[in-house]
Formats: C-alpha cells, sequence, structure tokens
C-alpha cells in the first residue's frame, strides 16, 4: 500500500511538473507571437496575459486584444479572446470569443455581435505545426458597418480541412442560414420583390497558398494562389443562383479565371440589382438585352453565364462589371 501511495505522489509531481513546464511553453509562445507581429512592422497589442486550468487543461486568456496588418488595412479588436486545450494533446485548441468584436476592412469598420460564437483549432504534432482543420459556428450574428449597411445571420458556419499532406492546400465550407439585409438595402430589396431573408448561402472550395499554414506563417506569409469553386448556392425567394470554377491569383491577389453561374429568373434579378444601386436603372433594358442571348440558349428561364477576370478587370459574358477586386497588398 505504502509503495502504491509512493508511486501515485511520484506520478502526481511528475504531472503537476508537466503542467508548469507547459504553461510555461505556452506563454512563451502567445508573448513570441506578439513579437514576431511586431517585428514584421503589424501592430499587436494586448493588456494582459494570463495562463490557468491546472491541471488538465491550459487556458490562456489574452485580454483587450489588438491586431492591425497596415500593409492590407485589416485590423481585430476583442475585449478578451480565450484559448483552451487539454494539457495531454496541446495541439487540438478551443476558442472561446467575446460576443462584440470590431473589424476594420478598406475604408470601414464592421462590428461583429453574436449570442454564441464558438472555433477549434487542430494542428498536426510536429515541428512547424501545419493546420490540419478549423471549425466555427455562430449563432444570432448581427454585422454592422460604418459605412452604413448592416445583416444578421440566424446562424453561420465555416470549416476548413488540408488535403493530404500538402500543407497549403485546404479546403473550405461555408453555410449561412436566414440571412437578412437591413436598412436601406433591405427596403431596395423588398422593392424588388424579394423576401426578407436569404434562406440558404453554401459553399465549397479548395484554396491553394503560397506557403504552408504554420508556425512560421508570419514570415512567410501565406498569400492565396488559387481558388477552385466546386460549388456554391444562393437561395433569395424565387432567386437561384448557383456557380462553379476555377481562379489563379497573382503576387497583388489580382485574380483571373472563370465562374460559371446559373440563376434562375434572373430579369427579376436584374431589377434588384438596379434597385440596390449596383446597375444604373437606365441600363436596365440592355442588361436583359445582352444576357437574354445567353439564357435563350437555355429556355430563356435561367440564365447561364461565365463570370471572366482577366488583366485585372471583370465581366459577366460581353458586359463589362470594371475592375476586379483585390485581395492582396497593392503593388
Amino acid at each position: 500500500m505504502r509503495k502504491l501511495l509512493g508511486l501515485v505522489l511520484v506520478l502526481a509531481l511528475l504531472w503537476a511538473g508537466w503542467w508548469v513546464a507547459g504553461s510555461a511553453l505556452v506563454r512563451q509562445a502567445a508573448e513570441a507571437f506578439f513579437a514576431q507581429q511586431r517585428a514584421a512592422g503589424r501592430l499587436a497589442e494586448h493588456e494582459g496575459l494570463s495562463v490557468r486550468g491546472f491541471p488538465n487543461r491550459f487556458d490562456l486568456t489574452v485580454e483587450k486584444l489588438r491586431l492591425a496588418d497596415p500593409a492590407t488595412g485589416l485590423a481585430w479588436r476583442a475585449p478578451f479572446v480565450q484559448l483552451f486545450a487539454m494539457s495531454w494533446k496541446p495541439w487540438h485548441l478551443i476558442a472561446a470569443l467575446p460576443p462584440e468584436q470590431e473589424i476594420d476592412l478598406e475604408g470601414q469598420t464592421v462590428t461583429l455581435n453574436a449570442s454564441a460564437l464558438r472555433a477549434s483549432l487542430i494542428v498536426s504534432p510536429s515541428a512547424t505545426l501545419p493546420l490540419d482543420r478549423t471549425a466555427s459556428a455562430g449563432q444570432a450574428l448581427v454585422l454592422r458597418s460604418s459605412a452604413g449597411w448592416s445583416v444578421r445571420l440566424d446562424e453561420a458556419q465555416l470549416a476548413t480541412r488540408r488535403m493530404g499532406e500538402d500543407a497549403t492546400r485546404h479546403e473550405i465550407g461555408l453555410d449561412m442560414a436566414g440571412v437578412a439585409p437591413e436598412g436601406a438595402f433591405a427596403a431596395a430589396a423588398e422593392r424588388a420583390g424579394l423576401p426578407p431573408r436569404l434562406s440558404q448561402l453554401r459553399m465549397l472550395a479548395e484554396a491553394a497558398f503560397s506557403a504552408p499554414i504554420d508556425r512560421e506563417l508570419s514570415a512567410s506569409r501565406p498569400q492565396l494562389r488559387s481558388l477552385t469553386l466546386r460549388e456554391s448556392r444562393l437561395d433569395w425567394g424565387s432567386l437561384q443562383l448557383t456557380g462553379s470554377g476555377e481562379l489563379t491569383f497573382d503576387a497583388s491577389g489580382i485574380p483571373e479565371g472563370r465562374i460559371d453561374l446559373a440563376l434562375g429568373n434572373w430579369r427579376q434579378a436584374i431589377r434588384a440589382a438596379a434597385e440596390l444601386g449596383y446597375l444604373e436603372a437606365e441600363s436596365v433594358p440592355a442588361w436583359e438585352r445582352g444576357l437574354g442571348i445567353f439564357a435563350a440558349r437555355s429556355g430563356g428561364e435561367t440564365l447561364q453565364v461565365p463570370l471572366n477576370f482577366s488583366k485585372g478587370w471583370m465581366s459577366l459574358g460581353p458586359l463589362p462589371l470594371g475592375p476586379v477586386p483585390r485581395l492582396g497588398p497593392a503593388g
């Protein structure tokens, strides 16, 4: 009995030692992350960092987090972020996110509110800790922009997983339900005869990056190099939009390629685009004539047309849309 108690005590001391050493490594890794971001010319600040959870978890809490990248204009602010990992499998992280966050995009700040927002991340237990898969989900989300728009979502799910052993290629799945735009956008949609909510928005894609997504990403800065859209679908009242295709991206984030779209009830979609301000009202007849040629090939009710990206410009079939959006920093 005495030997058994002695063995239990030794094991307990070893486990406690492992937790103390592991918690120190977790803290060092977190501080190193902020230092790496600052060394790369990015803003990375917090007002408190602690590790708790003895004896079975590593619970990292970061208070008043601020991250920003001047090169892209992206920034994220949150009152706190918590990362949890079981001490026997620290490569599986679970994140607790606050009910309100702020995200700076180019020219606007978006405030995200959610009643339930959770995420998890799993890396491979190897030297560079390459990303294996992620999952995030939220309910009762509200996004409000300083640019004047807002939207509500009943629920949203985003998941990724590494494709095979290639740490530069990942599959991405997005699923949203009950998407409800608000304000002027909602009023314009109502004038176009659309319901207040999109019933479904789904996407399944494969993305290839310029470098692995792993512990070295602060230095390697992986950039999107190609995106294969295997499946996408939007249902909004009588409008149904599906798409598939492939895009490649240069070092500036400018896409080249083609997405094949199929749009049901396409005439209403043109009227809706005009009501929403994406088309001039006087251009609607020209759009109907131009796209009617493509629609006639498939019976007239469903429009099948390519969305082309070429030399910095995009077009819908024969109709020019303007310059393409840029995913990377300018230059």
